[in-house]
């Protein structure tokens, strides 16, 4: 009997958007895949130390709440996030932030990674302009360019964000008669840098977005790991005409598995993330958030950033003290007063990405400076993570670098 002759297959990634054709993975996440490697020495992601998990008292916490209310509490919640949450963060908002907001100002978010999507959603159309920091982190970058708009870089120095060079931006944009929506800045202990934005410079800044008309996106999940110098007001708290859109964390200072976050903006704003998170993902994980809650009315969050601080601060003086005993003089680096991340900057003739290749077959990984840089600059220079790995792990990987970096100099 014949048999009909099978057509060749038709390519179905024709019928990929144009969007996920051009999508890029995260280079630490790759990155990352290599920690579960038997022997590696990881200074590569920016993850919490698992040594700070408040392990016992959140199991403590879920089984009361099981036990009293599990109808609750895995019930599907609100898209805005639990009421009594929202109020605790309105109050910590105004004590310890500054920040005047009303609940109505709050969502609670799956992450800050979460609310940057929302705000980039509500906010930008293709072909509008979103001005980022060189360098910056490539989360908020991917967000920006997945609503099919472009990333404009700034020159970022160890205060942060160059308003000059900002300007400079605009005032070119503007004679393109391009639409800048808005700048995405981390203003304390940016990532990759560490640097931290001055208290000028955010001043200026809010002076450019009234004068250009755009939107601040303040991603600061790391404020609350401060380990020395001034605290300096959110550009949400100095903001006076409602422009910043201010997106915090939980997995810094709470646990990074919760995947909790959250933002205040003018409750205009808000209200649209919420009709925009209602068809992402309905809501925030509702047991969870009952956890936290009950976390931080016991007073545990604001001891557990105590701790967190104490402990991070130990493991960045161990890691400087390593660079300044393993590194040639020839390689500079930061000391971040916070947060988890040290830059370092090589001769200009060095590339830190063959650098890690050769790292990696010593099973030491660190990121390559380069994947922060929407211009591809940043070819000798690299970010260390001293947040994760262990002291003994830190001397180790450091030793190596420094040796493969006097090799390349030789």
């Amino acid at each position: 009997m014949l048999t009909k002759k099978k057509e060749g297959k038709q390519d179905l990634d024709q019928l990929l958007s144009n969007a996920a054709c051009c999508s890029q993975p995260s280079a630490i996440r790759e990155i990352c895949k290599l920690i579960n490697r038997p022997g590696m020495r990881s200074l590569a992601g920016g993850w919490p130390d698992p040594n700070v998990f408040p392990g016992k008292e959140i199991a403590a916490i879920a089984k009361g709440l099981l036990e009293m209310n599990a109808g609750v509490v895995l019930q599907y919640g609100t898209t805005e996030g639990l009421l009594e949450l929202r109020a605790q963060l309105t109050d910590w908002a105004r004590e310890k932030e500054f920040i005047q907001c009303a609940q109505d100002d709050i969502l609670i978010t799956h992450g800050s990674a979460q609310a940057m999507d929302l705000a980039c959603r509500i906010l930008l159309d293709p072909g509008d302009v979103v001005l980022v920091e060189l360098p910056t982190y490539f989360g908020g970058v991917g967000a920006i360019r997945s609503c099919g708009a472009e990333a404009v870089g700034v020159k970022l120095d160890q205060h942060g964000l160059d308003p000059d060079d900002l300007e400079v931006q605009l005032k070119q944009l503007n004679k393109q008669r391009r639409r800048v929506k808005g700048v995405y800045v981390i203003p304390n202990f940016q990532n990759p840098t560490g640097a931290t934005l001055s208290l000028e410079r955010r001043k200026r800044l809010l002076a450019l977005a009234d004068q250009y008309h755009f939107i601040i996106l303040e991603d600061d999940p790391y404020s609350d790991l401060r380990f020395e110098g001034e605290k300096i007001p959110s550009l949400r708290a100095l903001d006076q005409s409602e422009r910043v859109i201010h997106m915090r964390s939980f997995s810094k200072i709470f646990t990074p598995g919760m995947r909790l976050g959250w933002v205040t903006a003018k409750t205009d704003f808000i209200r649209k993330m919420v009709v925009a998170k209602q068809f992402v993902d309905c809501a925030t994980n509702t047991l969870s958030q009952y956890i936290l809650l009950e976390f931080i009315r016991g007073g545990r969050l604001a001891e557990r950033i105590i701790g967190n601080n104490k402990h991070y601060r130990a493991k960045r003086d161990f890691m400087l003290s390593q660079m300044e005993k393993h590194f040639p003089k020839a390689a500079t680096w930061n000391r971040p007063q916070g947060g988890f991340f040290i830059f370092v900057h090589l001769p200009e003739h060095l590339n830190a990405d063959q650098l890690l290749l050769e790292a990696i077959e010593r099973n030491v990984a660190f990121v390559a400076g380069s994947s922060f840089f929407i211009n591809g600059q940043g070819r000798n220079t690299l970010r260390l993570s001293y947040s994760q790995a262990s002291p003994s792990e830190i001397e180790a990987a450091i030793a190596e670098i420094g040796l493969l970096i006097k090799k390349k100099l030789t």
